[in-house]
């Protein structure tokens, strides 16, 4: 049984029970159901349609188990599985959620959101900041194996080559080959595309990092998915610099469903306290619909 934090008083007004007969009820520890059918033996009308009335009125159920009080629906919550949990997350504001994820510290954020998909993980830097701030905000190495993604061909690193600034691609051939080089772009774009796919790549490689920058916005502006193929790290990195409270900030961009992969490893009990925040309304009608045997655990048979 489930003991919760319940105010007999408002059952006793609400289901004209007398103060008496409530204080024996409780001396004999029956439970809500087994008050309300000893009244209705008795001829109280009120009392006779308790279950009606919990089940009609969602808001009712709420105030008889007083669900506004969190220990209550902490106590409640615990009674149910990590699935069941997960579904009543489904039903928090993505506040809820942050306010939730601040019970960890910076470095545990940062780890449960490069376990994020890379599709979201994506989705949360570019509402946080546009592609140029976060090339501008990561190490150069992040951008070398960007380079080396399945999903980016010759042609499209051609194409993306076409608008790079005369002076990065002289640099980069200097880089290249040693040597001084003057040539004009259109020039040095032949001798890449004539390259071996090992001579094509280091080629690549040895861009600046303005450079380098340049090139991955081009390959951004064809292809936009193509941010996914960033690490999570890399994705990650910016926030690593930022304050704890601008992390959690940051992660209201997303929806409920998107944070729910950032709680669903953690243990039982965190998940129940994080599931605290929900509407006591909201909370009434799930149980009323899906948890019959739950509510039994707190004295009321539906």
């Amino acid at each position: 049984m489930i003991t919760l934090d319940l105010d007999l008083s408002y059952l006793s007004s609400q289901y004209q029970i007398g103060s008496s007969a409530m204080r024996r009820y409780q001396k004999q520890n029956m439970s809500i159901t087994q008050i309300m059918e000893a009244e209705a033996a008795k001829g109280n009308t009120k009392a006779a349609q308790f279950i009606m009335q919990i089940t009609s009125n969602p808001e009712e159920l709420a105030r008889v188990l007083q669900l506004v009080d969190p220990k209550n629906k902490y106590l409640i919550l615990m009674n149910m599985n990590e699935n069941d949990l997960m579904m009543i997350m489904e039903y928090l504001d993505p506040k809820e959620m942050v306010l939730g994820l601040s019970i960890f510290t910076q470095d545990a954020l940062l780890e449960l959101m490069m376990e994020l998909p890379s599709e979201t993980l994506a989705n949360l830097v570019l509402k946080n900041m546009d592609s140029n701030k976060f090339l501008n905000s990561i190490p150069e190495k992040y951008m070398d194996e960007f380079f080396e993604s399945d999903k980016i061909d010759r042609n499209l690193f051609m194409k993306a080559l076409e608008n790079i600034d005369e002076e990065q691609l002289q640099k980069m051939m200097e880089n290249v080959t040693g040597q001084s080089c003057y040539e004009e772009g259109d020039s040095i774009l032949q001798r890449m595309n004539a390259m071996g796919e090992d001579d094509f790549m280091k080629a690549i490689h040895s861009f600046e990092p303005d450079g380098k920058k340049q090139l991955i916005s081009n390959l951004l502006l064809e292809k936009p998915n193509l941010f996914e193929e960033f690490s999570a790290e890399a994705m990650v990195h910016p926030f690593s610099v930022m304050q704890k409270e601008d992390v959690l900030k940051s992660l209201t961009v997303l929806d409920t469903k998107e944070m729910l992969p950032m709680i669903e490893d953690l243990p039982q009990d965190i998940m129940a306290l994080i599931a605290t925040q929900i509407d006591p309304k909201v909370f009434s009608e799930i149980l009323c619909s899906d948890f019959a045997s739950v509510i039994a655990e707190c004295g009321i048979s539906l």
